[in-house]
Parts: C-alpha cells; sequence; structure tokens
C-alpha cells in the first residue's frame, strides 16, 4: 500500500491536512526525486454542477486502482484538486487513470485542451526529478496551501463514500483500526439495523402502487454500534473493505424472508464484487426461483471503476431474473451521460438542492430528451422530501418516487388498507 500515513494519516498524524501531507511529501523530495514526477488533476476549476460530492465521489473510485500501487500517493485537496505523486511509476498506467477522470467531464470546456499540454486547465504533469517543474509544483501547491488555510472547516470531505452521512463524526478511519472495526462487524447483531423504504409507482390514472421496498443499513446506528468514536466513512478506500463485510451481514439477514410469500420485491445496495462472491451466492440458492422479487443495487462510482465487471455481473444477474437499478446518478448527470448504455432495468436519480430551484430549460431539455429514451417506469427518483419533487419528475415523465415525502404516502395507502 502506498505511503499509508501521507494517504491516510497513520497513528500520531491523524489531524494533518492533506496539504500537509503533501508538503511532507515534497520535503522528502529535496534529498531524492530521482524517478518522481506529479499529476495535479484540477477539479476545482469544473463549475459548481460538476463540483457536487456526487461527482467527486466518482472520481475517488476511478482513481481506485492506483490507490494499492506502493509507488503512488493520492491527496484529496481542500479546494477538491487530486494530486498523484508518483516515484518510478508506469507513466502509462496513471496516463489511462487521468484519462477516464476527464472522460467523466468530457463535455466541459475545461478538459478540451489536449491532456498535459500548456493550454490544458484540467490537468498538469510535472516531471520532478527536473528543478523547473519541481519549483513550478512547489509554487501551485503553495499556493492551493495558502487558500485552504482561510476555507471553512465545513467543506465537503472529497473522499467520504457514498453511504456516509455528512454530519457523521469520530476520529478518522486508519488501516490499523480496520482489523478490529471489521471484527466487530462480524459479530454485531445488525438485523434491528435494517429500515425499509418503499419506492412508489405512479399509473396512468395517477393511482399510486407500490413498487419495491429498499432494505439498508442506517448507517448512523452502525457506526454507534461497532464504532463509537471512529467515522468510519472518513477514508473511502478503507471503507470499500469494510463495505464487503457489511454486504454479507445484510445479506444474512435478508436470507430470512419468505420469498414466496412476499407481496412486493425487495431491493438491496451491493457491491460489484460481493455479487459473485459466495455470501451472494448463498442468498441466490435462498432466493431460489423468486429472483424476480429482488432488485440489485448498484452504485454509479462502483460502476466506473470496473466497467467490465459491472456488464459482466450485470449479464449474470439479468439472466437469472434479477432486475438491476442504477443507484447514484442526480438530474446534472444526464447533461453529459446517457444512462440507457448501461442496459439497467431501473436508474435512481437523486432529487436535490442543485435543482430544486428549478433548472434552465436547456438543461431540462436535455434531462428530458435522456429520460424519454427510458422505458416507462423505470426511473426513480429518490430523496423527495415534498410534493414539489413528484411534480417535478412527473412533469418529465418520471412514474416512481422515492423520500420521506412517499414514506407519508405509503403510511397514508396502508391506513386505508390499500397495502398489505
Amino acid at each position: 500500500m502506498a505511503d499509508t500515513a501521507a494517504s491516510y494519516g497513520g497513528p500520531g498524524n491523524a489531524k494533518k491536512t492533506e496539504e500537509q501531507r503533501l508538503l511532507d511529501a515534497l520535503a522528502r523530495l529535496q534529498t531524492n526525486n530521482d524517478g518522481a514526477y506529479a499529476v495535479h488533476i484540477r477539479l476545482s476549476e469544473l463549475p459548481p454542477s460538476h463540483r457536487q460530492p456526487h461527482f467527486i465521489r466518482m472520481v475517488s473510485r476511478t482513481l481506485e486502482s492506483l490507490a494499492s500501487k506502493q509507488e503512488i500517493n493520492i491527496y484529496n485537496l481542500t479546494n477538491l484538486d487530486v494530486v498523484l505523486m508518483c516515484r518510478n511509476a508506469p507513466i502509462d498506467e496513471v496516463d489511462d487513470a487521468v484519462f477516464r477522470v476527464r472522460a467523466l467531464f468530457n463535455e466541459d470546456p475545461i478538459t478540451q485542451a489536449e491532456d498535459g499540454s500548456a493550454e490544458d486547465r484540467f490537468s498538469a504533469w510535472y516531471d520532478l526529478s527536473q528543478s523547473a517543474d519541481l519549483k513550478d509544483f512547489e509554487d501551485s501547491i503553495a499556493s492551493i496551501v495558502k487558500m485552504a488555510a482561510n476555507v471553512s472547516s465545513k467543506m465537503a470531505e472529497p473522499t467520504s463514500t457514498g453511504r456516509a452521512s455528512k454530519t457523521m463524526k469520530g476520529e478518522a478511519l486508519t488501516p490499523d483500526m480496520l482489523q478490529g472495526i471489521m471484527q466487530k462487524l462480524l459479530e454485531a447483531r445488525i438485523g434491528d439495523l435494517v429500515h425499509r423504504q418503499p419506492t412508489v409507482r405512479v399509473s396512468a390514472n395517477k393511482k399510486q402502487e407500490l413498487a419495491f421496498r429498499e432494505h439498508y443499513i442506517s448507517m448512523s446506528e452502525l457506526q454507534s454500534r461497532i464504532a463509537p468514536k471512529v467515522n468510519i466513512f472518513s477514508s473511502h478506500w478503507l471503507f470499500q473493505y469494510l463495505s464487503e463485510t457489511l454486504d454479507a451481514r445484510v445479506l444474512e439477514v435478508l436470507s430470512r424472508l419468505d420469498y414466496a410469500a412476499m407481496d412486493y420485491p425487495v431491493s438491496i445496495n451491493l457491491n460489484v464484487s460481493t455479487i459473485m462472491s459466495r455470501p451472494f451466492q448463498n442468498f441466490n440458492t435462498i432466493v431460489g426461483e423468486h429472483t424476480d422479487k429482488v432488485v440489485v443495487e448498484i452504485q454509479m462510482i462502483d460502476i466506473f471503476a470496473n466497467m467490465r465487471s459491472y456488464e459482466q455481473t450485470r449479464d449474470w444477474l439479468q439472466e437469472r431474473g434479477y432486475r438491476v437499478l442504477i443507484d447514484g446518478l442526480n438530474p446534472l448527470t444526464l447533461d453529459f451521460f446517457n444512462p440507457i448504455t448501461l442496459a439497467a432495468d431501473f436508474i435512481k436519480i437523486n432529487w436535490g438542492p442543485e435543482v430544486q430551484g428549478g433548472l434552465g430549460q436547456g438543461q431540462t431539455k436535455q434531462i428530458a430528451s435522456v429520460l424519454k429514451q427510458m422505458k416507462p417506469g423505470s426511473v426513480v427518483l429518490s430523496r423527495v422530501d415534498t410534493e414539489e419533487g413528484v411534480s417535478w419528475g412527473l412533469g418529465l415523465g418520471i412514474l416512481c418516487f422515492q423520500g420521506h415525502f412517499i414514506d407519508k404516502v405509503v403510511e397514508a395507502m396502508a391506513a386505508k388498507g390499500a397495502l398489505k
């Protein structure tokens, strides 16, 4: 694993910022800079719509393949920029990862210049074995460090996971803590932490019916049970290891359900790697011929990390009757990415503050044109807390909804005897 103290903050180093760790790495270069180079990915140059946490997490997953390399360190800076510090690392491998990050934002003008060229505002490459490049890089980082000193501590943490709560407190998770927390997760009782949230479909005559119920773990409750003093979501890379164990425990809980007697399908959010693992194979045996009653939700950032693996997993699931849902999109994502190419059964779009105030006519047209290509009822608008979200979605042809407002609708339906 690459320089874990620099990447994650080891014992005695937990309070250091990414900028300080980067400065420490630069100081070490003064004695030996042979074979060293750096890549500065300027996410801070992107427009606000592309600097949402969702996109930053997609970048993190895209660079995940480099995080395990001994010769590469990744620094996620306060201004959302990412710096790769490399020593004798294959340039082609790093260049491929940077290209994939650029491709996430290929509609944005700052990504149009040739990678690493003088006109390129998105990424800059530095040969740190050359004194001129080393000085230019030091000057660039110094200006960011100065800016970071004035940035509010409320700035979103760029390496937080998609499952994390933005208000999660506690000491940052380190590699040294991971094994102990994983063991606690294996031993802990979690059945009471699994909650259900309904998704409602609105039919042509405006009648509301239950589409499926998502089963999910309350993360704040999980933290309180297995690691009350640790923010288990502070490092995306470390949480990935933990999340695979978490997936296995949730599958244990869902294996207790009677799928033959089930009136409505269930959905569960899983890592791609989990789906081809033994815990899911055991779950598949229990579900038996009732796979049509299970929707498997996969995070978009997981797909970007390994598209080929996703395609194989999707095909395996669909061939056996499971339905696949892509989670982690928001309306602005559709400005530059058409999810129909993923050949899933559903996509889930998050209703959030970036669209609650209304979108421009051009953006709304683009979103509408993408959604019209989707099969009716295959798009879910989630995090709907008010009737405004339902109205917005229906106006674009969205028929399925999830969120706190929908929870109240379902409660009312149950009170009237409309649900079993």
